[in-house]
């Protein structure tokens, strides 16, 4: 028995015995938290970040995760075993969605006379639908209604008892872009990211 002291304190009293590496007794197994969830848009490929954050509770760093990061699939985070613990493992199912329209949106456009143009573009689950623009001169907001199909995407704005339908073809880069062309102007194109 060896007893430590420091400052007159009795700090710790240890037994040595020899032994060898299977009388180690595991006294703090990793902790991993518990099976969790991600949705990610169709076609992107996951992340170690989105897969830790996504774990329930409180997860060591530290681990490895298996398989290879592609997207939807089910992905195993690892903490290897060591000094006497045992590996411990959860999972994260990963799910893909489609890209969707809903939310709020922004781009910038450059326009050859006044300059850039920060467009704005609310399109809400209920079809309603707010675009402003704001340039130099201040903003400019209209209400309306929006609707899409697979190739077009169209936005009917009333704005002082008038009313537009502008209709653009989109493609989607991600869950986040996408690219608006005017079917009138295919030669203008705006990129908007989602906020």
């Amino acid at each position: 028995m060896k007893t430590i002291k420091k400052f007159g304190i009795l700090l710790l009293t240890l037994l040595i015995f020899a032994c060898n590496t299977d009388d180690i007794v595991c006294l703090f197994s990793p902790i991993v938290g518990t099976n969790g969830s991600l949705t990610i848009c169709n076609g992107d490929t996951v992340t170690e970040d989105e897969l830790f954050n996504s774990i329930e509770g409180f997860p060591t760093s530290g681990g490895v995760w298996t398989p290879a990061l592609a997207g939807a699939g089910t992905y195993t985070y690892t903490i290897a075993a060591f000094e006497g613990c045992p590996a411990a493992s959860v999972e994260v199912v990963v799910t893909e969605e489609d890209p969707s329209f809903v939310g709020i949106w922004q781009g910038i456009y450059n326009d050859p006379q006044d300059g850039d143009i920060i467009v704005d573009i609310v399109l809400n689950n209920d079809g309603t639908a707010e675009f402003c623009e704001t340039d130099a001169d201040g903003e400019f907001c209209s209400d309306g209604n929006w609707e899409s199909t697979d190739s077009l995407l169209s936005i009917t704005l009333t704005f002082e008892d008038q009313t537009e339908i502008v209709t653009f073809n989109y493609e989607f880069l991600n869950c986040n872009q996408v690219i608006l062309t005017p079917t009138d102007a295919p030669d203008e194109p705006l990129t908007l990211t989602r906020q």
